[in-house]
């Protein structure tokens, strides 16, 4: 049944009493109607809802304000909405096939409760920091046009440890009662361990108080989160997610794809990517980003048509060679030689760190790179 979804949410608010529920997913449902060609059905419901004297919901979809933090008022959470183009990730084959799959079993949701099956849309990604996690939330509620909220975590803990767990059911009664997909960003730092004999015992209430809150939520709720220290994860948190995702540095191909795409088509003639790309080899995504961009930012400021493989290579260096600039002139030649020989030639090398080609080869000689 089409819009089954968001009849059974309605229903479900007017059950319950919860009129900002019922006016959330009443506007989803004239928005879904109108995009489908029936702007008259749309107006109808429309005008239902005003006719109750409630807001015109025509002006805006979100009913409710933001949950804030009984003590410091802060937002327990940011709102922002993404068109379906406007988030672009990168990554290996396999781990597109997974958001793939999750996304289309949301979309899927009413033929899978017509057929019986149980839908749990909820999504664990772990792994190294920087490596598109944050990202593919975006693009999950981009894909479902869903508002992304996202918790967060300076106001949702507590500095009085009893609030926190307060926080988190505001949050998720929240969530629960709009359409939307619900960010946890930083997951350990409500979901770690129980059995950690550093922490405080109300922290570990608070992993109790977040288990309840994942186990209250109906199916119709997607819960997505993220983390970079899945080994401090409790144990339990695990069975709650019936998609998890692990997320590794970005492969060749697709550091090359990332390097096309942030240098916009300014990168140097000089310079294969192919050869960056191997090159760029245990950085992250975001690494590689903020690499291109600040060589970007260089070339505009400097007023260059575009950027130099000088300054390229030398910020290169920078990112992967550790206190570069505090190594002799040896060190850095070798070490830069080492990362990339059909990148740092040797008069390149003699460029970028002011020495002459002779000197760097004697030096990398001496030092068996040559």
């Amino acid at each position: 049944m089409q819009h089954f979804l968001e009849v059974l949410k309605i229903l479900d608010g007017a059950v319950n009493a919860d009129r900002n529920k019922v006016l959330a997913y009443a506007e989803q449902l004239a928005a879904k109607l109108e995009a489908n060609g029936d702007p008259r059905s749309a107006e109808g419901i429309r005008r239902t809802v005003r006719k109750g004297r409630t807001r015109d919901l025509e002006a805006s979809r979100m009913t409710s304000a933001l949950p804030v933090d009984g003590e410091s008022r802060l937002a327990l959470a940011d709102e922002r909405s993404y068109a379906a183009g406007e988030v672009r990730i990168v990554f290996d084959a396999s781990s597109a096939e997974r958001v793939a799959e999750f996304v289309r079993n949301i979309r899927g949701s009413a033929e899978l409760m017509a057929g019986g099956v149980n839908l749990s849309p909820s999504l664990l990604m772990y792994g190294p920091p920087g490596c598109g996690k944050t990202e593919i939330a975006k693009y999950v509620a981009a894909q479902l046009d869903l508002p992304l909220l996202t918790a967060r975590t300076d106001s949702l803990i507590s500095s009085y440890l009893g609030s926190t767990a307060k926080n988190l059911r505001l949050l998720f009664e929240h969530a629960m009662s709009r359409p939307c997909v619900l960010f946890l960003d930083e997951f350990d730092a409500v979901a770690k361990l129980r059995d950690d004999q550093h922490e405080l015992g109300e922290l570990k209430r608070v992993v109790v108080s977040l288990l309840q809150n994942i186990d209250a939520l109906d199916s119709n709720t997607v819960l997505v989160a993220a983390t970079n220290h899945e080994h401090l994860l409790d144990r339990a948190i695990w069975r709650r997610f019936a998609f998890r995702l692990q997320i590794g540095l970005p492969t060749l191909v697709a550091r090359r794809t990332l390097l096309e795409q942030f240098l916009a088509g300014q990168a140097p003639p000089a310079i294969p990517l192919e050869d960056l790309a191997i090159a760029t080899e245990g950085m992250s995504g975001a690494d590689i980003r903020t690499l291109c961009e600040e060589a970007r930012r260089t070339a505009i400021l400097n007023r260059q048509t575009g950027i130099t493989d000088r300054d390229l290579l030398l910020r290169l260096a920078r990112n992967r060679i550790a206190d570069l600039d505090t190594l002799s002139t040896r060190d850095q030649l070798a070490s830069a030689r080492r990362l990339s020989p059909k990148l740092f030639t040797v008069r390149r090398l003699a460029d970028l760190f002011s020495v002459s080609t002779g000197k760097v080869s004697t030096l990398l000689r001496k030092e068996g790179t040559t």
